[in-house]
């Protein structure tokens, strides 16, 4: 039963919030039905929790509005019925749940405990808290938030208008980008722009620059961060050495964004939803306030992110490369599928617990089916049917791809710290020095990566890799202590390279 989009969200979590006013949302998603169908895209709007509907479809209904495994289990289901080209999860966290994955990272100066992703529900893998679980990545997915713990449908339904107002454009207008970026990352940051765009004509580094942007500075349709984040904190911060000043304000965003904009940030908790009521919070999370301010598109890590602060990797490479995908006339959830795959591609086959753990935090807050930018590649087809096959075939294509990287990766699994031979203990104590960690106050951690059973008749080539991961907090400031990181590859006793990262 092949249906291009499917809508899925929870009819009593949103009742909870809204009450009455959920009618508002109904007739609004209707609306939205209707725009797709204009737009050659059939949709189906699914309520999880419905037993009649959820039984028409011979699938067991959500019970439990917190529960993870019951709402993947569920849309695993229904991706299997009817093989959809979009996934658009409607409702923050407290409508349709993130599933929890444990941090890849979390032995490691690193805080996070678990890391709240949208990854699973892009994968075909039964639902686990195993983040290696979930590299076998196919599906396009976004998530269409509400605040939460909100009780104004009218924020809802503002954005679903927003879908159904969205035009594809020239690209031009995108070609024309707001980047800020904590004077500590220049020399990352401009390589990320220029890949983009080109030029760093436009980056803005804090300090000196900010934090009280103007309508004319934030005019720009492509708006890019890499700056600290913090958990529950409605601002990006900058640094440089020592001092931490506010980058962005999530206040500063009224009234100053222009409509459809997409963003991309690199920070720690850059793309959090939380609840005002239970944070004490006067100000909407960032990435709450920009879709509120007509932005169409969101990517952002919900956890403690990290890259180096020289060279690319990690965040700097998901971030960007979603936002080339976008220029590319990508519709916002192939732009992150696709984004997701080529981070695999050139991350992989070994994936160092940093690596696995930027796979999962990164999601796409939008609708996934929303095309910002006009694809050049594609012929306009009034009948929309060459429009459509040329769609599927992209997903067939993006589904072997998927398959067949996720084959390929072997994720890291913590074992036993076994003493090195003398020759990379020395080599890493040099690693160390030169990188200016203090080998006394690091923690340490030995990781493995586990290596994939291959398809019979195919003789599977990978060295034993072992990962040691060196870890220390950094002076910062109250709520933000950032981590830097060193990761030695070995193998058979050989040093195979090293990165440094630093987090968010």
């Amino acid at each position: 039963m092949k249906t291009d989009k499917l809508i899925l969200t929870s009819k009593t979590a949103l009742t909870k919030k809204y009450g009455a006013n959920i009618t508002k949302i109904l007739t609004a998603l209707a609306a939205l039905q209707a725009f797709d169908k204009k737009r050659s895209i059939t949709t189906e709007i699914i309520y999880l929790d419905d037993a009649v509907q959820m039984k028409k479809y011979n699938v067991s209904p959500v019970t439990k509005a917190d529960d993870s495994k019951q709402h993947k289990t569920a849309v695993d289901a229904l991706y299997k019925l009817f093989t959809p080209d979009y996934i658009m999860l409607l409702g923050a966290q407290d409508v349709i749940p993130f599933i929890p994955l444990i941090n890849p990272a979390k032995d490691n100066d690193d805080d996070d405990r678990t890391v709240p992703s949208d990854l699973p529900y892009a994968c075909d893998a039964a639902h686990n808290t195993k983040a290696g679980n979930f590299v076998t990545i196919t599906r396009v997915v976004g998530r269409l938030p509400d605040v939460p713990g909100g009780t104004d449908a009218a924020y809802l339904v503002s954005l679903i208008n927003d879908v159904i107002k969205s035009v594809p454009s020239k690209a031009a207008p995108y070609l024309k980008y707001f980047a800020a970026s904590a004077a500590e990352w220049q020399k990352s940051t401009e390589q990320s722009v220029n890949n983009m765009f080109g030029n760093i004509t436009s980056l803005q580094l804090v300090p000196a620059k900010g934090p009280k942007w103007s309508k004319t500075d934030l005019k720009p349709m492509v708006h890019f961060y890499n700056c600290h984040g913090s958990p529950e904190d409605p601002c990006f911060y900058g640094q440089k050495g020592k001092n931490y000043p506010v980058s962005l304000s999530s206040d500063n965003l009224a009234g100053n964004i222009t409509t459809a904009t997409v963003v991309a940030a690199e920070c720690c908790y850059g793309a959090q939803l939380y609840d005002l009521q239970k944070t004490g919070n006067l100000t909407l999370s960032i990435a709450n306030n920009y879709l509120k301010n007509h932005a169409l598109g969101f990517v952002g890590s919900s956890t403690i992110a990290y890259g180096p602060a020289d060279g690319q990797g990690l965040a700097d490479l998901v971030t960007q490369y979603f936002i080339l995908n976008v220029l590319d006339g990508a519709s916002l959830g192939r732009a992150l599928l696709e984004a997701r795959q080529k981070f695999l591609n050139d991350v992989g086959p070994t994936f160092d617990p940093y690596e696995l753990k930027t796979l999962a935090q990164f999601y796409l807050l939008g609708d996934p089916s929303v095309q910002l930018v006009i694809n050049t590649k594609t012929p306009p087809d009034p009948k929309g049917m060459e429009v459509m096959k040329t769609r599927i075939n992209r997903r067939a294509n993006l589904a072997a791809k998927g398959v067949a990287l996720g084959s390929m990766i072997a994720v890291p699994k913590k074992v036993p710290a076994n003493k090195p031979s003398k020759e990379v203990t020395a080599a890493i104590g040099e690693l160390l020095k030169k990188n200016s960690f203090d080998e006394k106050k690091c923690t340490v951690g030995v990781y493995k990566n586990e290596k994939k059973k291959q398809p019979a008749g195919i003789k599977a080539f990978m060295p034993d890799v072992h990962f040691h991961v060196f870890s220390q907090q950094v002076q910062g400031k109250a709520n933000l202590k950032p981590v830097k990181v060193l990761v030695v590859k070995e193998s058979s006793g050989q040093i195979l390279g090293y990165r440094t990262y630093i987090s968010k």
